[in-house]
């Protein structure tokens, strides 16, 4: 198996970083491969603000419930979905149509796969790396602070560095229950579902030394009820992304 194949296969999420800058060329690199992804009907529909000030990086590190690796990581991206550049430029554009789920589905996909692709190059260049959801919390103060136009807003964050800890690949769903037929087939999905969580258990245990004793689905119905996050869809549509 080619060394590349065995990096995507075995991920795992890099929070902790050596005290080494991420080199420009090397940075150039992920930007660059980031830009290359695939992009609906070449709308490129996204932005990427590198984030730099520690006034900013404490902000967002408050903001994301205290996650440390956001001051801590050599670099960091903010990636945004960016439907202000189209409005602006594209000719003859609907801008009512801007504003309906289609186009900010668009946006979304358009940023996350520009991120995914950020993440295996710095993979790729012997780098780590994490996405930090939880600035979310607080959308509104981001899009003030980064003086984010109408049309523009956060979505998550890329940290990236050079690794500094060793971490147990996290199991994923079985094959079977992700991949389908011709049809949405859910007739063992009861049987998966309780042996995954059996695993998940096994794996929080051994990894926390026995301080984390959930399933998968316990903590994942945990974490949703926690975070329902409904500002962010009151931000978005102040900022004409979607239909009040």
């Amino acid at each position: 198996m080619k060394p590349e194949i065995e990096k995507l296969l075995n991920h795992t999420s890099i929070r902790k970083y050596k005290d080494k800058a991420v080199e420009e060329d090397k940075k150039d690199i992920i930007i660059r491969s980031s830009q290359m992804a695939p992009t609906s009907s070449h709308y490129q529909s996204y932005s990427i603000i590198e984030i730099k000030k520690q006034k900013t990086r404490k902000m967002l590190k408050e903001i994301s419930g205290g996650q440390k690796w956001v001051v801590d990581a050599p670099l960091v991206l903010l990636y945004c979905v960016d439907l202000h550049r189209a409005e602006k430029y594209f000719e003859e554009v609907d801008s009512d149509a801007l504003s309906n789920l289609e186009y900010y589905t668009v946006a979304v996909t358009d940023a996350a796969l520009a991120a995914q692709k950020a993440l295996i190059t710095a993979q790729l260049l012997d780098l780590g790396g994490v996405f930090v959801g939880g600035i979310r919390n607080d959308v509104d103060r981001i899009c003030q602070d980064l003086k984010l136009p109408d049309k523009v807003a956060p979505l998550f964050l890329l940290c990236l560095g050079y690794p500094d800890q060793e971490v147990q690949i996290k199991p994923r769903l079985p094959k079977e229950e992700i991949l389908k037929q011709d049809y949405y087939e859910d007739d063992n999905q009861d049987e998966i579902v309780e042996k995954y969580n059996k695993e998940v258990k096994n794996y929080y245990m051994d990894r926390t030394e026995g301080k984390i004793n959930e399933t998968w689905t316990q903590r994942c119905g945990k974490a949703q009820s926690a975070k329902k996050r409904y500002n962010v869809g009151e931000c978005f549509r102040r900022k004409g992304l979607a239909k009040k």
